[in-house]
């Protein structure tokens, strides 16, 4: 089918997703459990027998789980087929280049909200591409720039299938200032008479919550395609182009898409609070009428009798009452109703903790048991984890695929750059320059390690080097500071080049020795 880049034809694959989108409940779901997980659980409600309170099992659990899996430890390799000596200095250029250019994208500081987005909505994306302004130390400028997609933002051109690359088409819808598409319309060649054509429209279901501003707002469609040549991009809006169809030389879609829980059939996840929702209402419930209950037969209220009363009765410390008849007679007791069952405290106490168990957070896992066992607790907290390997193993998948794209991105942008890279002798680092063009087309082995901190880190890998040393089987210094990462040691290639030209000097003055003997005999 021949692809027609008009405005109205891409609008119209947007209007079909978002039919999809309603059809399966994802606006109304999303909305319902991100003001779940924030607190706003009686929104809509009018209370007035009952003091509306609010006790957020879902977030505790949500941020348990964004703890356990999120990770800042990744590092990125990528290493040519062919390891000779080029092939070699690549490797060592991308290393350096994947660091540079995850640290300065923040990709690893998006993840923590990637998996909340994930957890609380179903599914949550990153949209990356090449921003051509950011600073990067040197003469060449532009560097990849990162952005966090919600799951109601991003259509699929075959909505039954989760995988980014299998997708026919990809649009991803943006709320942007009216004034600031049309000035990007004219930079991108378009005239002035059709940037004008930009206006503000209506946001739909696109915000979860409306802001004030949002009228001067227009829906941008990023609409993405494969070709023969790449990856072909052009961006409308409902009746205007903001930018014309260009090819980039790209092998993938710069987009990684992340499901908590895959729904068969379906792009979008299903979220761990939907079904979880019900809990959280009867317990918020009950806990209200059993404060609004307490709150009316806690205390003993007074009877007495009005007929001997006629001026009511008084608890005032030191006031008279009058009454008619005896005094000595009795005419008032006290009444108090009968308790509260403690079954409603202890069903409630239960329900939390099902909720919580049901979802995945043990007791032993948020920290609210008492620490008599020390492997007891750890035997549960890894028990309680392990329904989350699945989870961590996708985020882990996802982490690879943005690598991936990082490199299709390197390869199609970067041009030639300047590097400095550690000398393999122990020297001066050595100032390189890479051409980056090279690597278009080329297949790598890519390797990507996302470090757990319950099974790897830094400091776990210094403490292994330290018993190798103390045991022996590590014995030289060298080899000891070459497997410490360099972060843990300040310095450490000039420490490393000191020793080399130590070991050196030692070298040459044991030679000098001999030769001298060998002379005298």
């Amino acid at each position: 089918m021949k692809f027609d880049p008009s405005p109205t034809a891409i609008w119209k694959k947007y209007e079909r997703d978002r039919d999809y989108k309603r059809s399966i409940g994802l606006y109304d779901r999303v909305r319902r459990n991100e003001a779940f997980y924030l607190g706003r659980q009686w929104e809509g409600l009018r209370v007035q027998s009952l003091d509306p309170l609010i006790f957020n099992v879902l977030r505790r659990c949500v941020n348990l789980f964004v703890s356990m899996l999120v990770s800042d430890d990744v590092t990125v390799r990528a290493q040519p087929f062919d390891m000779d000596k080029d092939g070699r200095q690549t490797a060592h250029v991308l290393e350096r280049a994947f660091a540079s250019a995850i640290e300065r994208s923040g990709v690893k500081a998006l993840g923590r909200p990637l998996l909340k987005n994930a957890c609380v909505d179903g599914d949550a994306c990153f949209y990356m591409h090449f921003d051509p302004a950011l600073e990067t130390g040197q003469a060449v400028k532009g560097d990849i720039a990162v952005e966090l997609i919600d799951s109601t933002n991003i259509c699929f051109g075959n909505a039954a299938c989760d995988e980014v690359q299998r997708q026919p088409y990809i649009i991803i819808a943006m709320r942007r200032d009216a004034d600031e598409v049309r000035q990007e319309a004219r930079a991108n060649g378009i005239s002035a008479s059709d940037a004008e054509a930009i206006r503000p429209d209506d946001s739909g279901e696109y915000h979860r919550y409306r802001t004030s501003s949002d009228s001067d707002r227009v829906t941008v469609l990023l609409h993405m395609r494969r070709t023969e040549n790449g990856i072909a991009f052009c961006k409308t809006t409902r009746n205007a182009v903001v930018m014309r169809e260009k090819v980039l030389p790209y092998r993938l879609y710069p987009v990684t898409h992340l499901c908590w829980n895959r729904v068969r059939g379906s792009c979008h996840g299903e979220s761990p609070l939907t079904e979880a929702i019900p809990n959280q209402i009867a317990i918020n419930k009950l806990y209200s009428m059993y404060v609004q209950c307490i709150k009316q037969v806690a205390f003993p209220k007074i009877v007495y009798d009005m007929t001997r009363f006629p001026n009511g009765w008084s608890n005032d410390i030191g006031k008279a009452i009058g009454m008619r008849g005896n005094p000595n007679e009795a005419i008032a007791a006290a009444f108090r109703a009968p308790d509260i069952s403690a079954q409603v405290l202890q069903l409630l106490k239960q329900m939390m903790t099902d909720t919580a168990e049901l979802m995945g957070a043990s007791e032993a896992a948020l920290g609210t048991v008492n620490p008599d066992n020390t492997s007891a607790i750890i035997a549960v907290q890894n028990a309680t984890a392990a329904p989350l390997e699945l989870t961590k193993m996708e985020f882990y998948r996802f982490t690879e695929d943005w690598a991936r794209v990082f490199l299709d991105l390197m390869g199609a942008h970067y041009g030639v750059r300047t590097l400095v890279l550690p000398n393999e002798d122990g020297g001066e680092p050595e100032t390189c320059t890479f051409d980056f063009s090279a690597l278009a087309g080329q297949d790598m082995r890519l390797q990507v390690d996302v470090g757990a901190a319950s099974y790897w880190s830094e400091t776990m890998q210094t403490m292994t080097n330290d018993h190798l040393l103390e045991s022996g089987v590590i014995s030289d210094p060298l080899v000891y500071l070459e497997n410490v990462p360099d972060y843990q040691v300040r310095g450490k290639h000039d420490l490393l080049h000191a020793l080399r030209v130590q070991r050196q000097q030692q070298k040459e003055a044991n030679s000098n020795a001999e030769n001298h003997s060998e002379s005298q005999s």
